[in-house]
């Protein structure tokens, strides 16, 4: 019996030694692990560091553009105000110009189709002026 005793001590020692091995072994990994963590940990900490950098340099940026967006609105309502008066006066000028215009361009067409029909009249009587003098009258 003794020599039960003693293979079961044997046995549980070496069982223990197995478990504390074991257990070595796992916090070994453990250890690792945390130590990984550990550097991701830091990563992310310069990770967040450059995020809450970004997001306030964007705030920044948005601020500063809403602070532009207003002189820019007011001047593209001047510019629209200034074509708007531009195109009433350029109509208002072309409805009191077109037709005096339009009335001299008349004109001018009547007195060139006039002359036309004169020049022509006249030409053609003289033509025929001559041809009925050189005909029958300087040889009697």
């Amino acid at each position: 019996m003794l020599t039960l005793y003693g293979t079961c001590a044997v046995v549980v020692s070496l069982a223990v030694v197995a478990i504390a091995v074991a257990a070595i072994r796992t916090m070994s990994h453990v250890n690792k692990a945390l130590d990984q963590v550990s550097k991701l940990t830091g990563e992310i900490q310069v990770w967040v560091g450059q995020i809450d950098t970004l997001t306030r340099e964007a705030r920044e940026t948005v601020y500063s553009v809403r602070d532009v967006i207003a002189p820019i609105r007011r001047v593209v309502d001047r510019f629209e105000a200034l074509g708007e008066r531009t195109a009433g006066f350029s109509a208002a000028v072309l409805d009191e110009v077109e037709a005096p215009i339009r009335t001299a361009v008349a004109v001018i067409r009547g007195v060139r189709s006039m002359t036309a029909h004169f020049k022509e009249r006249l030409s053609h009587r003289f033509t025929q002026g001559r041809a009925a003098t050189n005909g029958g009258s300087e040889d009697e």
